[in-house]
């Protein structure tokens, strides 16, 4: 088993704290994304040390752990707005890279706290650093390590492997008719008319909050992915 960490400021080569512009922000955030697709197996442990702040993201990379069939949970630190304030403004006195306080402000407006009840937030494990401290033997951290190492049977109820579904499970064919069922499948034309009709459907779902129960997009980005995935859905089943 291979233990592979992977971090906002790594996946960019930047410093996080200096992020200032939206779009810079989703660039790094698919930066990410990609490096935790490329890394996710069965045989790797991936930690995403990262904001998770936002919940369509998150559900974007629970959406990929699905896809591969492994384990997935969420560690969130739960710590109070001025706790935050006061450590940002310990950082400027020590000249250690902190928030300004315009993207200080921001993340605060547009913080989404992971919610147990959902399944792309579940399982949560959740610390109270300005409470309890952090420490290795920390119960939250203990039982988020113990749920992502133990053994899993037949007979394991407290462990949930995420199961892919048939749309997201990838057709094994053989090298030699790799390229005939290539062929065959991208034969259908799809014409603008039924694209027209296609779109106006999904905004219509989209409306009444019946698309396999998602969250709705938090961007623009998400919105279009969640509109490709409606497509290859929906385009699969002809």
């Amino acid at each position: 088993m291979i233990c592979v960490l992977l971090a906002l400021c790594i996946a960019g080569n930047i410093n996080t704290f200096n992020i200032i512009d939206t779009t810079a922000e989703k660039n790094l955030r698919g930066v990410l994304r990609s490096e935790v697709d490329r890394s996710v197996s069965k045989d790797n442990i991936i930690i995403i040390d990262s904001l998770n702040n936002i919940k369509g993201y998150r559900y974007e990379l629970w959406c990929l752990a699905r896809a591969a069939g492994i384990r997935y949970c969420v560690v969130h630190c739960d710590v109070e707005e001025d706790v935050c304030r006061k450590w940002n403004k310990e950082r400027e006195e020590k000249r250690e890279s902190t928030y300004d306080d315009k993207i200080f402000e921001d993340l605060v407006r547009r913080f989404e706290k992971p919610d147990s009840r959902n399944r792309w937030d579940s399982p949560l494990f959740e610390l109270w650093p300005s409470k309890d401290g952090v420490q290795q033997t920390s119960a939250a951290l203990v039982s988020a390590v113990s749920y992502m190492t133990k053994k899993v049977d037949s007979k394991s109820r407290d462990v949930r492997v995420l199961q892919p579904t048939i749309a997201t499970q990838t057709a094994r064919t053989s090298e030699a008719n790799s390229l005939y069922v290539m062929d065959r499948a991208t034969q259908r034309s799809v014409g603008l008319p039924e694209l027209r009709s296609l779109r106006r459907t999904f905004i219509k779902l989209t409306g009444q909050s019946s698309l396999s129960g998602r969250p709705p997009p938090s961007d623009a980005e998400g919105a279009k992915r969640m509109f490709v995935d409606y497509l290859n859905r929906e385009l699969g089943t002809v």
